[in-house]
């Protein structure tokens, strides 16, 4: 499924308009009514319910008139209230708010016909609130009243619907403007904003449903949009078919460079990941110490040990000699960053030809000597989390943490797969970004990273390109987190190898 931003969702709007004759009072009409199915198929009989519509001036409140309008065709128990400049309305809303009117409904001015303590009496005693305050237009910190009025919604609503998106969630970012609804559900129409799957927008949308509300599909599946959803369609038509008549070549190999006397387990897990998706032969250089780790832990892995406990120039010649018999090679995790490493490091990445996947340290050593980018040739997929993406951009973790823009312009500028985890991970390329939504906080945890680059590694050596293999991974990666059953939070690291397989089977049924 696409997400679109707010520029890419106007001009949605705009060729609805000029170019079919889909009117913005008619998307306005279905939307509104698409709000009301939505709660109707969530609480089932509707009929006893109060309900309280919170409507703002803009289209978002023009679409709340149309909510408490299509309620009143339920209950009787339907009150709204308007917050701001009837002056200020589009046609269409102040169409709807006649409508709304004519129905003798029960409207309300805030300040001229209900004050704040009656308001929030108002909020105690309605069983569903409805949000119609702030759109997808709204830019700066949310003001008063509405700032207030969002106060007394979060503080006594017992449940929040919001329309589109939770007010005071910025769009573009899911950052909060000041203060933002924290709603129960969110109904969206057409496609999913970028706030719908970043957090803390995110969290604060609840439950989201998208509705379709009669923007032409060719257009919500536009090429011309170049962000979406990471789905299980998605992810079963990209993973390799495996044959019976086969053996461990038709599989890939893949070559990890990565453990230290200080950080032996992240080549354990790197490599055993790599097994896990289906890699048919995995071989690991590494230190003495991590070395003898590994094998004892799986002894499939083929492993080599360098002649010190820390990788240094003199290994560049043997890992490249590895590397030619590979199809794709993983380069990072606790691999350590000092000069030695460092020198070794950049021998190593600008005479690889195969596709490489670097992640911790390897990205450490980029931050160190970023003019190491621009002379890598090999296909690449860079896998930093916030704090290591600062560190290559030399910006705040706050700057960085969930920017898919900077991810997008860092891919094109180094024509490489930027895979930027998080909650949200975000993987992106040259042709385009890709969100993913599985997972829990089982995967806040020490070498769950190594894992993921494992994973990559794995699927590229079976023949994926490193885009489609990044994609898969990262979603393989949540589901089998979800997998886990014992309280979110207690697994393993090492546990979450062992889930691997029941994520792969979940996609491919």
């Amino acid at each position: 499924m696409k997400v679109v931003t707010v520029q890419e969702m106007r001009e949605i709007d705009k060729v609805c308009s000029e170019q079919f004759g889909i009117q913005s009072s008619l998307l306005m009409e279905r939307a509104g009514l698409s709000v009301v199915l939505a709660i109707e198929q969530n609480f089932g009989d509707i009929t006893n319910q109060s309900f309280l519509v919170l409507c703002g001036q803009g289209n978002n409140g023009g679409d709340g008139f149309v909510v408490a309008r299509d309620l009143l065709e339920y209950t009787d128990y339907v009150t709204t209230v308007f917050v701001g400049d009837e002056e200020k309305l589009s046609p269409e809303s102040v169409e709807n708010l006649k409508r709304l009117k004519a129905l003798g409904a029960d409207v309300r001015r805030i300040a001229k016909d209900i004050n704040p303590d009656e308001l929030a009496e108002l909020l105690k005693k309605s069983d569903i609130v409805v949000d119609a305050l702030l759109g997808i237009g709204v830019r700066g910190e949310v003001r008063e009243p509405i700032s207030q009025i969002i106060k007394l919604v979060n503080l006594y609503s017992k449940y929040v619907v919001s329309v589109d998106v939770p007010s005071g969630i910025e769009t573009d970012t899911g950052s909060v403007l000041g203060i933002a609804v924290q709603a129960d559900m969110t109904v969206t129409f057409g496609l999913p904003k970028v706030c719908h799957l970043l957090y803390p927008g995110r969290e604060l949308c609840g439950k989201l449903k998208v509705a379709s509300i009669g923007i032409p599909r060719f257009l919500r599946e536009s090429e011309q949009i170049k962000r979406q959803i990471i789905t299980k369609q998605l992810v079963r038509s990209l993973l390799p078919r495996r044959l019976r008549d086969s053996h461990k070549g038709s599989y890939g190999k893949v070559l990890v460079v990565a453990g230290s006397i200080d950080y032996p387990g992240a080549a354990v897990l790197t490599s055993t990941a790599a097994l896990r998706v289906g890699c048919g032969y995995l071989q690991l250089l590494s230190s003495p110490s991590a070395c003898a780790i590994a094998v004892t832990r799986e002894p499939g892995i083929v492993a080599r040990a360098i002649n010190h406990e820390h990788f240094t120039g003199e290994d560049t010649e043997l890992a490249l000699e590895m590397a030619q018999d590979a199809d794709a090679v993983v380069i990072g995790p606790g691999m350590t960053c000092n000069e030695d490493t460092i020198e070794f490091f950049e021998k190593f990445i600008v005479n690889l030809r195969k596709p490489v996947i670097i992640d911790a340290d390897g990205l450490n050593c980029l931050a160190r000597k970023p003019q190491i980018l621009d002379k890598i040739i090999a296909p690449v997929v860079l896998t930093p989390h916030p704090g290591e993406f600062a560190r290559l951009l030399h910006r705040e973790i706050n700057e960085v943490k969930y920017n898919y823009v900077l991810a997008e312009e860092f891919s094109r500028k180094y024509n490489v797969v930027v895979v930027l985890k998080g909650a949200t991970t975000l993987v992106a390329s040259v042709n385009g970004t890709f969100f993913n939504l599985t997972g829990n906080s089982s995967l806040a945890k020490a070498g769950t990273g190594d894992v993921l680059s494992g994973m990559i590694a794995g699927l590229v050596g079976q023949g994926m390109d490193v885009k489609d293999a990044s994609v898969s991974a990262v979603y393989l990666h949540g589901v089998a987190a979800e997998h886990y059953n014992s309280r979110e939070g207690t697994m393993l690291t090492s546990e979450l190898l062992n889930l691997i397989p029941s994520a792969i089977k979940e996609v491919e049924s």
